[in-house]
């Protein structure tokens, strides 16, 4: 086990509080118990668990003769597990003795909390019978480990929901145990063969992640943005936050990210509390001053919203993105004088994870009449009026030109390509726990709208200009669509060539025809003259 564990489940033992399982005062009990100590070495009782957060009980866990002395929010779904221990013998002075002094280490129930370890106060190991299992807690935080017969147990937390990130620290309970003033909060001078426990622990509910896309082409600042909402824990009156921080590792598909706010109830947080860092793992840890003050706030909302661009679209087109909040106590009422304020080395707990996909799009520029690749066309692109219609090529445009890298006008290169790299598919956000995380579509509608037709050739117009496309998730492998444009027309040309001759002997022969009839006429008009004479 890594120091760092150990450490933390001392933190964890002190959440719990001094839980007064009789070892102070067990001095006084007889060596043989059943003659001198009035036990029933026969009799069978039972450790009622109640299971509460941290901070929300009126003082610190106890073991009571009576039930909910202490009350608070209780956490359901825990389960616990009472080992036990075969060679600590209760029938003895020497073991009842050593009981006071004993400490229960955090890490008595092993890494999986279901591997009892222990070392007994003699210096032995203790050696354990088969564990009896609770139910879970119910919806008040209460369970029963019931049909107990006379002896110690140690007492381990072995299952609990994903909103409980710390269980709570393993400890002792005797049946039956000494109901004196020195044990309990009501004691009346018997022994308890039912005990009340009341294990408490930082509970640390796993914060939640969205994800909105507010430009759909990629590199554009601030584009995508992450808000994470957690609940600050009830922590005891007796300890302090040691570190908060909320930090968003982003995908190497991501850059540029920021921290776009801090906000608590609704309302920023005086920047004096927290320390806000970017980069490829924006994070906002909180100052002593911060510390402090998040204490005041139990079970609040914190929402820290964070905010990047897309760099470039990866080949299956998806990508996914998770943050993750650090949350540690310490014993005193004073939090550290210089706590960390980025990502510290131990395990977080992750939010939800969410996804955004992005595709490219090519489109072939050609002319009408030869199928010949035309280059110097100029396109815009427009969102779709209605994104996820089951056909692209009605689409309608909705709203401004879509920028990427800042550009809006893309231009059909030699090979006559116009492409158009990096426009946003859809997001999705996965509920919690959830590995794979699949968008609900994977292809979006745009409109492409040609502003400039090549040199030599007409732009099309009455709404001709615009063309639906599909762009689907992932890298673009061939053109989606194809664009056309027609030549110009010019004016009409002098006639030459056999048709012209062929006009222009026709026009001669008439010409002919008009200067015999002229000719003839003259002729006939002197006849009649000289018939006069």
């Amino acid at each position: 086990m890594s120091t760092h564990t150990q450490s933390a489940r001392r933190r964890a033992s002190a959440v719990v509080g001094a839980l007064a399982l009789g070892i102070a005062g067990l001095a006084g009990a007889s060596a043989a118990f059943a003659d001198q100590g009035n036990i029933d070495p026969n009799a069978t009782g039972s450790i009622v668990i109640h299971k509460h957060e941290a901070g929300s009980q009126k003082a610190d866990g106890t073991a009571d003769g009576q039930t909910d002395t202490q009350g608070g929010a209780g956490v359901a779904g825990v389960t616990f597990t009472a080992f036990p221990i075969s060679n600590l013998d209760l029938k003895t002075q020497a073991d009842w003795n050593n009981l006071k002094n004993w400490n229960i280490p955090a890490d008595a129930c092993g890494t999986d909390f279901n591997t009892p370890k222990l070392t007994l106060p003699s210096g032995a190991a203790a050696a354990f019978d088969a564990g009896k299992v609770s139910s879970p807690t119910n919806g008040q935080g209460v369970t029963t480990i019931g049909n107990l017969p006379v002896k110690a147990y140690l007492v381990c937390e072995t299952k609990a929901p994903s909103t409980v990130k710390k269980k709570a620290a393993p400890f002792l309970v005797t049946i039956p145990f000494p109901n004196n003033a020195a044990n309990t909060a009501h004691a009346d001078g018997n022994w308890l063969y039912n005990v009340n426990v009341y294990p408490k622990n930082t509970v640390v509910v796993a914060p939640t992640k969205g994800v909105e896309v507010s430009k759909n082409g990629i590199k554009t600042a601030d584009q995508v943005t992450f808000p994470v909402t957690a609940k600050i824990p009830s922590i005891a009156a007796t300890d302090s936050f040691k570190h908060f921080v909320v930090s968003d590792p982003l995908d190497s598909n991501l850059e540029g990210g920021k921290v776009a706010s801090v906000k608590i109830k609704g309302q920023a947080v005086d920047p004096s509390y927290y320390v806000a860092t970017g980069g490829q793992n924006p994070s906002v840890g909180f100052t002593k001053a911060g510390l402090a003050y998040l204490r005041t706030v139990p079970n609040e909302t914190i929402e820290v919203v964070f905010s990047a661009k897309v760099k470039t679209v990866p080949a299956g087109g998806v990508i996914e993105n998770v943050a993750n909040l650090y949350i540690d106590v310490v014993p005193g009422s004073t939090p550290p004088d210089n706590p960390p304020t980025t990502p510290p080395s131990e395990p977080p707990t992750p939010t939800n994870k969410v996804v955004t996909s992005w595709g490219d799009i090519a489109i072939n520029k050609t002319d009408a009449d030869n199928e010949k690749t035309l280059a110097g066309a100029k396109f815009k692109v427009y969102n779709a009026a209605d994104p996820y219609a089951a056909s692209c090529e009605s689409a309608v445009k909705s709203g401004d030109p879509i920028s990427i890298g800042g550009e809006d006008t893309f231009v059909s290169a030699a090979n006559g390509v116009v492409s158009i790299e990096g426009l946003f598919v859809d997001k999705k956000q996965g509920a919690p726990d959830a590995q794979a995380v699949t968008p609900d579509h994977s292809q979006r509608c745009y409109v492409i709208e040609e502003i400039e037709a090549p040199a030599g050739y007409t732009l099309p117009s009455g709404g001709k200009e615009f063309t639906g496309i599909t762009v689907k998730a992932g890298k673009t492998t061939s053109a989606a669509v194809t664009v056309k444009n027609s030549k110009q027309d010019v004016p009409g040309l002098p006639l030459t060539g056999a048709a012209g001759k062929l006009i222009m002997m026709l026009a001669g022969a008439t010409l002919v025809a008009i200067a015999l009839g002229s000719v003839f006429v003259a002729r006939s008009r002197r006849k009649r003259q000289t018939a006069a004479l």
